[in-house]
């Protein structure tokens, strides 16, 4: 199975349909000698979906014989037309567990517990790595050395509406039971982990389908006594209320993602991001007094269609405000089957590449001034 290079949540779906497998006696053997050959695929970003369309051609023109290749993840459902249009030999699979085990005739078992092995770190990554041996931030523990992270899979799929994201068309929402992830992340704590990570692609509506919420889950796993960091991807900004603030207050927690996207309301508003910006600033200001060890992410979308200078250094503006210690940029692509892909008023690429630039000196400049090494360490490597 090739497993590389997607994101942590599809990386873990590739785990469970690895672990499925291997529950029905099926063995893993190397390129040559398999009969299947199962590509796990990502389409999170433009340039993400011409690697993967690339790798696909690149196992196809070597496959042998009667070997069958299989692609699942995102790609099948976002670039279904870019795979027939390319005359690739594949069948399509999804992020469904339920299709493997029809397609495959497999039984519905249990599936064990998934971890990710650490990847090959990039020569930044390495240097990070090194000086953290001296600081000991957690936050860049939990970036940079996957062995030690306990990951929780909580949900997969969101209830947005974002206009510039195809990956909502991949899956539904799909929450687990809050007593199937403390049960785990117990498991986690017996097993001497200290790093949890709760994963989702929108893990501020964990537990929505299920009449269940990401406070209680966050809550029930923060009342356990031992010592443990607790790390939470992708959280939607709409999420921040009283409780989870509360939550969030506690030390345990030590970094958590909260896309925001644009620093100008009217361009969320035209991304149909679901919140008010001013009011999840004052939320997170919040946050850094009741936890000064906590460490936030965000992501910034830049270029989006209609955005005006003035928009961008709103944006900007947003970053100079010091709340955020660590910021990934997005230059805005153009999705199939999107709202954003048929709007008008394009920005150019060569001006998303400066906004880009812009603020990541903007990011740089602003840690060196602070004397704040550990997030000049966490912005000095694109380790996802």
């Amino acid at each position: 199975m090739y497993n590389e290079n997607v994101c942590i949540r599809l990386k873990l779906f590739g785990e469970d349909v690895r672990n499925l497998l291997k529950a029905n006696n099926w063995k893993e053997s190397n390129f040559e000698d398999s009969d299947y050959i199962l590509i796990n695929s990502c389409s999170f970003i433009k340039s993400k979906e011409k690697e993967f369309l690339n790798k696909i051609k690149e196992i196809e023109n070597l496959k042998k014989g009667n070997q069958k290749i299989f692609v699942f993840g995102c790609l099948p459902s976002t670039s279904f037309n870019e795979i027939k249009m390319a005359d690739l030999k594949v069948e399509l699979l999804h992020r469904d567990i339920n299709e493997f085990i029809e397609r495959f005739n497999l039984k519905d078992k249990a599936i064990p517990i998934a971890h990710i092995t650490q990847r090959k770190l990039t020569t930044s990554g390495k240097f990070v790595f090194f000086i953290n041996k001296f600081i000991n931030n957690p936050s860049i523990h939990y970036r940079l050395n996957k062995d030690k992270v306990f990951h929780l899979k909580i949900c997969e799929g969101c209830l947005g509406k974002c206009s510039y994201c195809s990956e909502r068309f991949t899956t539904s929402l799909k929450s687990r039971k809050i007593k199937e992830v403390i049960y785990e992340f117990e498991t986690g704590l017996k097993q001497g982990y200290k790093i949890f990570s709760l994963n989702g692609d929108d893990t501020s509506c964990f537990g929505i389908d299920n009449k269940e919420n990401i406070s209680d889950l966050l809550s029930k796993i923060l009342s356990h006594k031992e010592e443990f960091f607790i790390t939470i991807t992708e959280f939607n900004p709409k999420g921040l209320n009283k409780k989870m603030l509360s939550l969030l207050s506690s030390k345990k927690v030590v970094f958590i993602t909260i896309p925001v996207q644009s620093g100008s309301q009217r361009i969320l508003e035209t991304m149909k991001r679901p919140y008010k910006l001013s009011k999840v600033i004052k939320n997170i200001e919040k946050i850094k007094v009741l936890n000064s060890k906590i460490k936030i992410n965000t992501h910034l979308i830049v270029g989006f269609p209609g955005e005006t200078k003035k928009d961008f250094n709103k944006t900007l503006k947003i970053v100079k405000l010091g709340l955020f210690d660590r910021v990934k940029v997005f230059e805005y692509n153009d999705r199939v089957n999107t709202e954003a892909s048929l709007m008008k008023n394009k920005v150019s690429e060569k001006e998303k590449k400066s906004r880009s630039q812009i603020i990541k000196k903007e990011l740089f400049l602003k840690n060196i001034k602070t004397f704040s090494l550990s997030n000049l360490l966490m912005n000095l490597t694109e380790i996802k």
